[in-house]
């Protein structure tokens, strides 16, 4: 959690000054960038906690729904601005990127909200819930010329660089199909719980886009054809869920025409193996549990039916500072 907070909170502030420039290098070329923290819930804990080793990057202002909330969170967390509410936050002039941790219900909202405002925004996943909502919002972006991204911060691991170099080296082929499940158990989830509230609830919504994302890695000119799922109900949402989509490839300048297929299993029932297999024509890659937090990767070189030669890639974490995060 630590490396990945950290290495994308410093991408985005590199990225991040072409869109805020003018008022950063009004204040001194070499301030950070002033983020507004809206929500003060238990990932934006995590977020705030990863800044506070990047350089770039201040978190200055937090808002929540009570002004006593946001004072307790900033009290944890040293940040000297706190409002009661997200408008304010949002409208301040201070604050140069938002950062965006509600519950998901509330994405589209206040998402919409800091764009009209002209504010770069990193909004938690999933950005919306559903994908005429997302639609919107990333045309928004483009039309007012502000900064949006959602925040998959899988895909700023090391081994997630590495993976989409072998993709588009095609040393394995292009990709054949994309496997994977993810799963942990929820029997202690209690009934207030946001794993269960009924719009943005359900395993899918909880952590189907971090299988999903591997779609677009694997097919990144594919476009979507079908969607195939059966699942298990409880408390009124997705428990255990298994899916097969499928990408329509259309001209490849590989010659390999077939669609492409990314099969995946998400469950509340139990803690899985979190394992991904991308089947290249040539061969294959591993990436070890947990894939969201990937850390080895075995590429595997056909050599015929059965047999094959392979070779590991290692990207070990850095030391903790915390130790203890609300997502791991």
């Amino acid at each position: 959690v630590l490396l990945v907070f950290s290495m994308t909170i410093s991408r985005l502030s590199t990225r991040l000054f072409s869109s805020t420039a003018q008022s950063a290098l009004a204040r001194n070329a070499n301030s950070p960038l002033r983020w507004g923290i809206l929500s003060a819930g238990r990932i934006s804990s995590d977020y705030v906690k990863a800044m506070h080793l990047v350089p770039e990057a201040e978190p200055i202002a937090v808002a929540a729904r009570s002004a006593s909330k946001a004072q307790e969170f900033a009290d944890s967390h040293n940040i000297p601005k706190t409002f009661g509410n997200y408008h304010d936050l949002i409208r301040n002039p201070d604050v140069d990127v938002v950062y965006i941790g509600t519950i998901a219900d509330h994405h589209y909202e206040w998402t919409r909200e800091s764009i009209l405002a002209g504010k770069p925004t990193v909004v938690e996943k999933p950005m919306t819930l559903c994908a005429d909502d997302t639609k919107e919002l990333i045309n928004l972006a483009k039309e007012k010329n502000v900064f949006l991204m959602e925040g998959m911060w899988t895909r700023c691991f090391p081994a997630m660089q590495k993976l989409r170099q072998i993709i588009a080296s095609n040393e394995i082929g292009p990709i054949v199909y994309v496997q994977g499940d993810f799963g942990y158990s929820m029997a202690n989830n209690g009934p207030e719980d946001r794993i269960w509230l009924p719009d943005s609830g359900g395993v899918t919504m909880d952590i189907g886009m971090y299988i999903a994302q591997f779609g677009r890695l694997a097919f990144p000119d594919g476009k979507l054809k079908d969607v195939f799922a059966a699942g298990t109900v409880k408390n009124g949402v997705d428990h255990s869920v298994m899916a097969t989509v499928t990408y329509e490839r259309g001209d490849s300048r590989d010659g390999f025409g077939e669609d492409g297929m990314l099969q995946f299993a998400l469950t509340g029932a139990a803690n899985t193996e979190e394992r991904m297999v991308l089947q290249g024509t040539k061969g294959r890659v591993v990436i070890n549990g947990p894939f969201h937090v990937p850390q080895k990767m075995k590429v595997m070189y056909d050599q015929g039916r059965g047999e094959s030669t392979e070779q590991i890639f290692d990207f070990p974490l850095p030391d903790d500072p915390y130790g203890a995060w609300n997502n791991p």
